[in-house]
């Protein structure tokens, strides 16, 4: 190996260390000493990799979106069940992830989308989470209008209202997790939530 030349390095691994520090500590929050320290990598490597720290974290929120977000969504496709206790165990897996001691806690997606709020986030990361937000409230909103359709909701519900509603719900859920709040008190907040349905 030529002196001074970084090993090869498992770019999945090091991403997924990336999105756990963004995660821990917000964008404004994690310096690129941070970030290469955590992945054990060093700065060419990383924009060689990655790009620059913007274009990791945009890389690192598409990682959560795979890893961690899109997977509480097929608990609202079960079949034979009711839309309350799709709608349970969707908002229950939620909370399982956003309380798990094992990661950073709370949801990446809701604390960078607080982030956007400010003059924290480059305007690339900023338009991601603002894309991902747009894609699961759509992707609610069109699962409630297929449950309208199907005679299990109610025809005076708003699609809209409702997705809104549920996505209330899981930010506050994660920001409740994020504050120390306990499965049992996430949970009895979620039995309130669906016995509205």
């Amino acid at each position: 190996m030529a002196a001074g030349r970084q090993r090869e390095f498992d770019k999945q691994i090091a991403l997924d260390a990336a999105m756990e520090l963004f995660w821990s500590n917000g964008y404004s929050g994690t310096s690129l000493s941070d970030l290469t320290n955590a992945m054990g990598i060093n700065k060419p490597s990383l924009y060689a990799a990655y790009g620059n720290k913007e274009a990791l974290c945009i890389s690192a929120l598409n990682q959560y979106v795979n890893k961690y977000g899109s997977p509480h969504m097929d608990e609202l496709n079960v079949p034979n069940k009711s839309l309350r206790s799709r709608l349970t165990a969707y908002l229950k897996s939620i909370a399982r992830m956003v309380s798990d001691p094992t990661l950073p806690g709370g949801c990446f997606i809701a604390a960078t989308t607080n982030e956007a709020g400010g003059d924290c986030l480059p305007a690339g990361v900023s338009q991601a989470v603002a894309k991902i937000n747009q894609l699961t409230r759509k992707t609610l909103i069109d699962f409630f209008r297929q449950e309208a359709s199907t005679g299990t909701l109610g025809k005076t519900n708003s699609p809209d209202v409702l997705a809104d509603y549920i996505l209330t719900l899981q930010y506050g859920l994660a920001v409740m997790a994020r504050n120390g709040a306990n499965r049992k008190i996430l949970d009895d907040v979620i039995e309130y939530a669906v016995s509205k349905f």
